[in-house]
């Protein structure tokens, strides 16, 4: 899953490419790219030669890799969509792994998660499993308790069955319902916070990864990772990540594995269910005590596609030339056109300039 940071995504490749005991030359490599200007709100996210960067990198290291670029940009929720659609749906995967391009592997993160697959298989009630590891805790700990899982945080480096995404994918169509078709990155938070409100519980956040958390508890399905790390996270800068944040949380302090475990000391169906319950009880924890403070600073952000209305044709002419819109342009405009449409037409036209022109310094 790529965008527009060829930069790590390289290594990411790199790390792919260097998987021992993975017969990774014998595997099917896939690369969703998303483009540069949204398909919706024609906003411009990437430059269109980091984009080629990307795929350029992707085909330097995995020449017979399929790649699967996105015309223009879709956002993070639909690329991953199209990917799962494709590989469970289209190529009939029963299993499928999933990186982005900010997560370097050790060279036995596959042979890891094919183990942690079989366990899963078995288990019958786990849906995602990873093996980056518990980046909260600190050398000692992971020492003592190596051979164990724990419940999956981010959605980093993950597997995940079709019969169990199918499932998921049926639980999410109301979400679905609120951000396909969308800028994702614009999409309406409220809108998601309040599908929550009616489900009487809430995860800590509006993107695609909680909501998948969340309606993985909700069915009664477990997400796991390993305690010990067989990756190291590198995003250090992007859309929810900074230096600062980076180190907080300790990503620059990781040790990663670099043979896999022998032997797993994986949760019995007991245990797995409990770790569920303690999910399912967080987000009724969340919905109760920190639904007003996940909305209190959330400000709308309205589609520029949207057809205007009268009142906002009035406010679009009054700010930028001043008065009120001449009767016909309610008749030819208003509802038929969009605010941006409007807008570019209006800072294009002669009368705008000739206000411009007239503006004092």
């Amino acid at each position: 899953m790529a965008f527009n940071r060829p930069a790590l995504l390289k290594p990411v490749l790199e790390s792919l490419r260097a998987q021992q005991g993975a017969d990774i030359e014998k595997r099917q490599i896939h690369l969703f790219q998303d483009g540069a200007v949204n398909k919706y709100s024609r906003m411009r996210y990437a430059e269109d030669a980091d984009i080629a960067a990307s795929i350029a990198v992707f085909q330097e290291i995995f020449p017979s890799g399929i790649i699967h670029a996105s015309p223009q940009n879709i956002g993070v929720c639909e690329n991953f969509l199209r990917a799962e659609e494709f590989l469970f749906t289209e190529l009939g995967a029963e299993c499928a792994y999933f990186f982005e391009d900010d997560m370097v592997l050790s060279p036995a993160y596959l042979a890891m998660m094919d183990r942690l697959q079989w366990y899963s298989r078995g288990a019958r009630m786990v849906a995602y499993f990873a093996a980056y590891g518990d980046y909260y805790a600190s050398p000692e700990e992971i020492a003592a308790r190596r051979d164990q899982c724990i419940t999956l945080d981010h959605h980093w480096g993950f597997g995940l069955f079709r019969h169990h995404w199918s499932r998921i994918r049926n639980q999410l169509a109301d979400y679905y319902a609120i951000v396909l078709g969308t800028d994702y990155s614009r999409r309406d938070h409220h809108a998601i916070y309040d599908m929550y409100r009616n489900l009487g519980a809430c995860p800590r956040g509006s993107s695609q990864d909680a909501a998948k958390a969340f309606f993985s508890a909700q069915l009664g399905l477990w997400r796991c990772r390993t305690v010990l790390p067989f990756a190291r996270y590198t995003g250090k800068e992007g859309a929810h990540m900074s230096t600062e944040q980076f180190n907080a949380l300790g990503f620059d302090r990781t040790i990663v594995a670099t043979e896999p475990l022998l032997r797993l000391n994986f949760p019995s169906e007991d245990e797995m269910r409990d770790a569920v319950a303690q999910q399912q009880q967080l987000f009724v924890d969340i919905l109760r005590n920190e639904i007003d403070t996940l909305t209190a600073d959330l400000v709308p952000l309205l589609d520029p596609w949207r057809l205007a209305s009268r009142e906002e044709l009035e406010s679009l002419y009054n700010v930028l030339l001043h008065r009120m819109p001449e009767p016909a342009a309610y008749t030819n405009r208003a509802g038929k056109y969009s605010v941006f449409d409007i807008s570019q037409a209006i800072l294009r036209s002669p009368e705008y300039s000739l206000l411009l022109s007239r503006m004092k310094p």
